[in-house]
C-alpha cells in the first residue's frame, strides 16, 4: 500500500523536513566575476576538505529519489555521507530544470548534508529559496569594482597614447568624460557613444578603459541576435539560456561594450531605459545594480544627427557623450603598418624574415597605406601577404626535393 501511495512530491516534502535539523552552518552568496568567485572559494576551502560541485549534488539527489521510490521507505536521510562544501557556479543553473531552480534549497538539502555552500550569482528564485531555508546563515560578498577617479583617468590616458594612434580630439573628449564621471557619476551609469568608421580604434579604446578599471571587457554584439533571440537575451527567456543580466553579473570590470548598438530593435529599448537612468536591470531571473558603471555604445554613423535620427530622442537623451573617431591619416596608417609588421616578424625565424624582406612586403604596404580605410582589414591583408610568401617558399623547397 505504501509503495502505491508514495509520490515524488510527498517524498521531497518528507525528506526536506527530515534534514532541516542538519542544515548548513553557512551559505556564502557571491555576486561578481567568475575569477573573483574562484578566488573567494579557494581562499576558504583547503585541499583536505570534501568538496563537491552542484551538479554532483544534483546527481546525488536524483539517486536518492530513485532509491527511495524503489524501496518505498523514507529511511534514506543518511544514505550518503556528509560533505564539507558544495560549490555552485553561475553556469550550473543552465544545466538544471526549472523545478530545481524554484526548489533549490529543498533539493540541495535532500541531496546530501553539507557544512558550507558557496553560490555565485543565483537567480532571484534561488535566492528566495535560500532566504527561506537559511534565514540566519546567509553571507553576502561581491566583486569590488574599481570606480573612475583621477588616477584611473591618467592611466587611461597613458594606455590610449600607447595603443591608439591619432584620434587626439577623441582622446581629449574621453578624458573630459572620465573626469566628469569621477565627480558626478557615482549613482548613475555613464553612457558613452563612440561613432565613426569601422576599424579605427573604438573597440580597442573600450578594452583599454576596461583594463584600467580592473579586468577584461564585457562585450555584447547585438548584430548577432535576431529579434526573438534579442528579446529573450535582454528580458530573460528560459533560465537555461544566456541572458544580458547574467553576463552583467559576471563582468570583470564596470565597463560594458554594447557593440553595434544601432542594430538593436527599437522595441527592445525598454530594457535599457532603467539601466541607463538608474543602473538597474531586472529580467525574469536576475536583478543587477550598476550605478557607477560605464556603458560604451558603438556605431558606424558619421554624425550626431544620424545617431539621433536612428536611435530616437528618448534613447539619445540618455547618452552622456557622443565621441567621434576620425578616419586615420596616411601617416598614422604607416605607423600602424610598421607596428603590426614588427609584431609579425617576432614570430618568424631569421630565414623567414629574410624571405619577407627580399619580397618587399612591408615597403608595398607602406607605399599603399592610403588605399586602406580599415585597420582590421589592413592587418588581415598584411598577415595574408606575409604567410602567403612563406607558404610559397616552403612549397617551392619541397618541390625541389
Amino acid at each position: 500500500m505504501l509503495r502505491q501511495t508514495l509520490t515524488l512530491p510527498l517524498i521531497c516534502t518528507m525528506l526536506f523536513w527530515q534534514v532541516l535539523e542538519a542544515m548548513a552552518s553557512s551559505v556564502h552568496v557571491f555576486w561578481g566575476s567568475n575569477q573573483d568567485f574562484e578566488d573567494y572559494v579557494s581562499e576558504r576551502i583547503n585541499e583536505f576538505e570534501f568538496t563537491i560541485t552542484y551538479l554532483e549534488l544534483i546527481s546525488a539527489y536524483n539517486t536518492k529519489m530513485r532509491t527511495t521510490l524503489n524501496s518505498a521507505t523514507s529511511e534514506t536521510s543518511h544514505f550518503y555521507d556528509a560533505v564539507d562544501n558544495v560549490v555552485v557556479r553561475s553556469t550550473d543553473f543552465g544545466s538544471v530544470s526549472a523545478h530545481v531552480i524554484y526548489n533549490f534549497a529543498a533539493i540541495a538539502l535532500q541531496g546530501c548534508n553539507f557544512e558550507t555552500m558557496y553560490i555565485q550569482n543565483p537567480p532571484r528564485q534561488v535566492l528566495r529559496s535560500l532566504q527561506t531555508a537559511f534565514p540566519d546563515c546567509l553571507v553576502h560578498s561581491s566583486t569590488e569594482y574599481k570606480e573612475v577617479n583621477k588616477n584611473i583617468l591618467l592611466d587611461v590616458d597613458r594606455r590610449l597614447a600607447a595603443t591608439i594612434l591619432g584620434q587626439k580630439a577623441c582622446k581629449n573628449e574621453i578624458d573630459l568624460s572620465l573626469y566628469r564621471i569621477s565627480k558626478m557619476g557615482k549613482e548613475k551609469p555613464a553612457v558613452l557613444l563612440f561613432y565613426g568608421p569601422s576599424g579605427v580604434g573604438k573597440t580597442e579604446t573600450a578594452k583599454q578603459l576596461s583594463e584600467a578599471l580592473g579586468g577584461g571587457l564585457t562585450r555584447i554584439q547585438f548584430s548577432m541576435f535576431q529579434n526573438q533571440e534579442a528579446f529573450d537575451y535582454l528580458f530573460g527567456g528560459e533560465h537555461s539560456k544566456g541572458s544580458f543580466a547574467r553576463d552583467l553579473l559576471a563582468r570583470e570590470s564596470n565597463v560594458v561594450l554594447l557593440d553595434e548598438f544601432d542594430k538593436v530593435n527599437h522595441g527592445l529599448y525598454n530594457a535599457f531605459y532603467e539601466l541607463f537612468d538608474e543602473g538597474v536591470l531586472v529580467d525574469s531571473y536576475y536583478r543587477v545594480e550598476m550605478g557607477n558603471a560605464v556603458f560604451i555604445l558603438t556605431t558606424n554613423f558619421e554624425s550626431e544627427e544620424e545617431i539621433k535620427k536612428a536611435l530616437g530622442p528618448a534613447m539619445f537623451s540618455r547618452i552622456s557623450a557622443c565621441i567621434k573617431f576620425e578616419q586615420l591619416a596616411p601617416a598614422e596608417l604607416q605607423k600602424l603598418i610598421n607596428r603590426h609588421f614588427d609584431y609579425l616578424l617576432q614570430h618568424l625565424d631569421d630565414e623567414e624574415k629574410s624571405h619577407i624582406e627580399q619580397r618587399g612586403v612591408r615597403d608595398w604596404f607602406l607605399a599603399n597605406a592610403s588605399k586602406f580605410d580599415n585597420v582590421r582589414t589592413l592587418n588581415r591583408k598584411m598577415e595574408r601577404a606575409v604567410f602567403g610568401v612563406l607558404t610559397n617558399e616552403l612549397l617551392k623547397e619541397c618541390s625541389k626535393d
